[in-house]
Order: C-alpha cells, then structure tokens, then sequence
C-alpha cells in the first residue's frame, strides 16, 4: 500500500508535488472541468484532422483563464464543504448551485 506507483515517484523526484483524487469524483477535482471547457473549445474549433487537433489543443488549454479555473475550483470546494456536511445526491447539487458563498454552505 505505501509503494509509490513510476508515475508518482517521477514526479516527486522532478520536484513536485503529487496529489491524487479519489477515482471517480470528478465533482471533487476542479481540473475536470478546467478539460471540459478545454475540449468545449476544441470541439468548436477544430475539423477532426490531426494537423488540426496538434493547433487546437494547445489554444484550447489557453483558453480557459485563471479567472475561470478559480470559479471551478471554488464549486469543488463547495462540493467538498456538502459531503464533509452528510448532504449528498440531489440536494448536493442542488445547493452548489444556489449557494454561492465564499465561506461556506449554510448550515440546514
């Protein structure tokens, strides 16, 4: 269980930090949206050759602004902020929508 996987141990030993998500929670991992809206803009944007993609792809990933990535990063947060609260489902995603608080979901 503690053995590091190649992928962890290279990046550790270039110098990083290396944090790894819970699998299938992507509601809890903000880089997921910051792919989606990249490959939003690639959808819109490139004509499915591979000359196309190798231009697209890079202005896609540009295309998402700090500004934006922040906004996913805070509904994650919200996200987390729900769970550690018991609410779950439906009503989770109900009040991350609603409630758009810097500091917290209200308590019910």
């Amino acid at each position: 269980m503690e053995q590091k996987s190649a992928l962890e141990k290279a990046i550790l030993e270039a110098g990083h930090k290396c944090i790894f998500y819970p699998k299938f929670h992507c509601e809890l991992n903000f880089i997921e949206r910051y792919w989606g809206a990249a490959k939003r803009y690639a959808c819109e944007n490139c004509d499915y050759s591979w000359s196309s993609l190798q231009c697209v792809v890079p202005a896609a990933l540009e295309s998402v602004d700090t500004k934006m990535i922040r906004k996913f990063a805070k509904k994650t947060w919200r996200y987390m902020d729900l769970y550690r609260n018991g609410i779950t489902g439906k009503l989770a995603e109900y009040a991350a929508k609603k409630y758009k608080s810097h500091r917290c979901i209200p308590e019910y």
